[in-house]
């Protein structure tokens, strides 16, 4: 079993969590106040939760920005809390995902942060930071092959310019690791 698997055992087990998901909201809908059902059903189209209550980019950067702050200064369940809002309103924010993925880690929940980081991959899949924690996270559960993976890409999208200054160095840095750098020599004979 590995830190990147999901939380669902197969793909029978995640249609019944759609299928059961489905079936509450079908049944709750009706119940639900008008300005609530409005709400729900203006969502239908793709809308986020965020467009449909008017909630400006700039309010979603200052949730952003409230998330990380609270981060930098170790209020981790108020900057749970934030970035949740957030995720809340504009599940695409992928910086979100990525700060949330901070929190688990630093929590040690390497589970659920690989899932965070996943997520964020999923949604700027060239960002070498994400593949950088991931690999962080895979190399502290003594998952060193998926580890090598993780890091390899976002070596190599570091090297193409991509993410921030000091992403290749980082991603030296942990391929020099002991049991990457093992996994490493064992794909480079």
């Amino acid at each position: 079993m590995s830190i990147l698997d999901g939380p669902f055992k197969d793909q029978a087990a995640l249609e019944g969590a759609v299928e059961f998901a489905q079936r509450v909201v079908e049944n709750a809908l009706p119940n639900l106040d008008e300005d609530t059902r409005r709400i729900i059903e203006a969502t239908r189209d793709g809308r986020s939760l965020g467009d449909v209550l008017g909630i400006t980019r700039e309010q979603k950067a200052a949730l952003l920005d409230l998330g990380c702050r609270l981060i930098q200064v170790g209020q981790l369940d108020k900057a749970t809390d934030a970035l949740l809002r957030l995720n809340q309103l504009d599940p695409l924010e992928e910086r979100a995902m990525y700060a949330l993925g901070v929190i688990c880690q630093t929590r040690g929940e390497l589970n659920k942060a690989a899932q965070m980081y996943l997520q964020f991959l999923a949604l700027d899949a060239t960002n070498p930071m994400g593949y950088l924690r991931l690999g962080e996270c895979l190399v502290a559960a003594g998952e060193f092959d998926e580890a090598y993976a993780a890091i390899i890409t976002a070596h190599d999208f570091a090297q193409e310019g991509k993410g921030q200054p000091g992403n290749l160095d980082e991603a030296l840095a942990l391929l020099a690791v002991p049991g990457v750098a093992a996994v490493a020599k064992t794909r480079m004979q």
